[in-house]
């Protein structure tokens, strides 16, 4: 029994040691850390020892951790709205790396022992480095994805963010949307941002379409909306593009609704033709307010909506057309000679129509009565008389509509088309008259031209005496400035096309693929041509002066190749010369030249 009591007592002995108990020490320690409440001093016994009920918990760090968490859950919200728009990225793997993400860091968190300050803090920092980390890295693969105006989390899209809060009104609350594009609608009203959370979506699904084609230099954007599918094509510097990752079908429905109703058409309609226009401007662009015709039309199978965007190259002069030094000297004879005919050929989309507001903008419009005849006009001209003329609403033909234009006792008329004989016949006539007659054409060259009106008009010394001159066109891409890279040209290719070799060091050529990576690999996009290796158009032309050898030619009947012997003789130069010779000078490339020039020959008819 004695030898009992003794164990006992060692035991306890060791247990306590020499401050007395190692449990009241710990909490001796504890409680001058102010970790856990004090307790009273007559209280004893392993309970007093505990914390009071209601002290296991600190209520403060519980709501730092649900403040903390507001904003990864808002960050999950938004990834997974963002994720139904991109067909590029795994919605379901990404939400569960981020929200799995956010959860391992969240456990890393509240699982660290608790027992100081320092090491909650340190928790913190490791959530924040997890959740931060997979978010982050989300919106860097995202972004290089996608283009620049369609990039999260930027200066931009966040300036724009917060600008766009400022905007609205308290009242209403807060909007989702912000404006990218200002648009002003059909009735010359501005188009504010929506309030009402119902007609945001619709909204940004326009104000995105419309940003994306802006940005892209888009003169044309097509949407075909199906049952089942989607597809949306842009027209950037005359190249038809697809674009059919933009949005889905669905969102593509509410952006066409909310164009048609703000451009004044009928958003339920979707068979009839329609057309309409709208007005939109990007803050802080150099280009300035930009006119878009809305046209909707469809089958019972489809939508289409089409967007025509009026840029500023159809309000070019003449010295901004892309003539040669020594043919905008031939060119300006021919525009100030008096009266007489002179004709402007390509095909369809070559650019005719622009050349031929050039001629007009030539002459004086104060001094001279300018008239225009045209079946689909690209813009109005200042202090121009210009008639449209669509053959649903009038009764007699073209022909007869440009007989009641020069009835007008014009000085100047444009024609916009040649397409019968009628048409062409007045033509003929009224500049033999003195009528200063600019007329467009469709044909693949200035000889093809010349004999389509030869053989509408039917009169052989008419069209000789009249025949001032005929320019034929063709458009071509420029090569963007900021990207082209420099190459020493195939000795062959100079020799074929008799280009002195010695003299020409290089030619220039769009980037490839594999150029256009950074040092880790990386996709990069050229922030002036958006990764396209173009910017801009200009035009290549031929100009057949016809001098007295030419007319000569003419009125004798003799065949083309013998007009075309005369017209060379005097110095006429091909579009396939001219066309290299941009090439030489750095303008454009080869591959682009020989597509404008060999479509076209594949195209005759037009």
């Amino acid at each position: 029994m004695h030898c009992i009591q003794q164990n006992r007592t060692r035991t306890t002995s060791n247990s306590r040691g020499p401050e007395g108990s190692l449990g009241v020490r710990s909490w001796q320690i504890a409680l001058a850390a102010g970790l856990i409440p004090a307790v009273p001093a007559l209280a004893a016994g392993p309970l007093a020892e505990l914390p009071s009920p209601g002290n296991f918990i600190s209520p403060i760090r519980v709501l730092l951790i649900l403040v903390a968490m507001i904003p990864w859950l808002l960050f999950c919200q938004w990834l997974d709205k963002d994720l139904s728009r991109l067909r590029k990225m795994n919605q379901e793997m990404w939400n569960g790396i981020v929200l799995g993400g956010g959860i391992a860091g969240l456990a890393i968190w509240i699982f660290l022992p608790w027992q100081t300050a320092g090491l909650f803090a340190a928790g913190f920092g490791l959530w924040f480095v997890v959740t931060v980390g997979v978010c982050g890295t989300y919106v860097l693969i995202r972004n290089s994805q996608v283009d620049a105006p369609n990039r999260v989390f930027t200066p931009r899209h966040i300036k724009a963010w917060f600008a766009s809060l400022g905007s609205k009104k308290k009242e209403s609350g807060p909007s989702l949307a912000f404006e990218r594009v200002k648009l002003t609608g059909a009735d010359k009203k501005k188009v504010p941002v929506p309030q009402d959370p119902n007609q945001t979506a619709s909204y940004e699904a326009a104000q995105n379409l419309l940003f994306d084609a802006l940005w892209r230099r888009a003169t044309e954007v097509e949407m075909l909306i199906g049952a089942n599918g989607l597809r949306v094509a842009y027209r950037v510097d005359g190249v038809v593009t697809p674009r059919n990752d933009v949005m889905p079908r669905e969102v593509a429905e509410q952006a066409a609704a909310f164009l048609k109703r703000i451009a004044g058409l009928d958003p339920e309609e979707k068979r009839k033709p329609q057309q309409g226009q709208i007005f939109g401007t990007i803050p802080g662009a150099s280009r300035g307010e930009t006119k878009i015709e809305v046209l909707s039309s469809g089958t019972t199978q489809h939508e289409r909506l089409a967007l025509k965007i009026i840029g500023d190259e159809n309000r070019l002069r003449i010295a901004d057309l892309g003539l040669t030094q020594a043919q905008r000297e031939a060119f300006d004879s021919l525009l100030t000679a008096p009266g007489g005919l002179i004709l402007v050929s390509g095909p369809k989309a070559s650019g005719v129509t622009t050349t031929l507001y050039a001629a007009l903008r030539c002459h004086d419009a104060f001094m001279e009565n300018l008239l225009t005849l045209e079946q689909q006009p690209l813009m109005e001209l200042e202090n121009i008389t210009q008639y449209r003329y669509d053959s649903t609403k009038h009764e007699g033909s073209y022909a007869r509509q440009l007989q009641t234009v020069l009835r007008r006792e014009p000085d100047v008329v444009m024609v916009s088309d040649c397409l019968d004989r009628e048409t062409a016949h007045l033509a003929v006539t009224a500049a033999r008259g003195g009528k200063r007659i600019y007329m467009g054409v469709q044909a693949k060259d200035s000889f093809d031209a010349l004999k389509r009106v030869l053989s509408l008009a039917g009169d052989t010394d008419g069209v000789a005496e009249a025949l001032r001159g005929i320019l034929s066109q063709r458009l071509l891409r420029k090569l963007c400035v900021a990207c082209r890279i420099a190459y020493k040209p195939d000795p062959q290719l100079l020799k074929k096309a008799n280009l002195p070799i010695d003299k020409i060091e290089h030619f220039y050529r769009t980037p490839r693929p594999e150029e256009c990576v950074d040092e880790k690999g990386n996709p990069k996009i050229c922030p002036n041509c958006q990764g396209s290796g173009y910017f801009g158009r200009t035009g290549i032309f031929e100009i057949m002066t016809v001098n007295d050898a030419v007319r000569e030619q003419i009125k004798a009947g003799q065949p083309v190749n013998s007009i075309r012997a005369a017209a060379r003789k005097a110095g006429m130069l091909y579009l396939q010369e001219i066309g290299m010779q941009k090439v030489i000078e750095g303008t454009t490339s080869v591959n682009e030249m020989l597509r404008v020039i060999r479509d076209e020959e594949a195209k005759p008819g037009q």
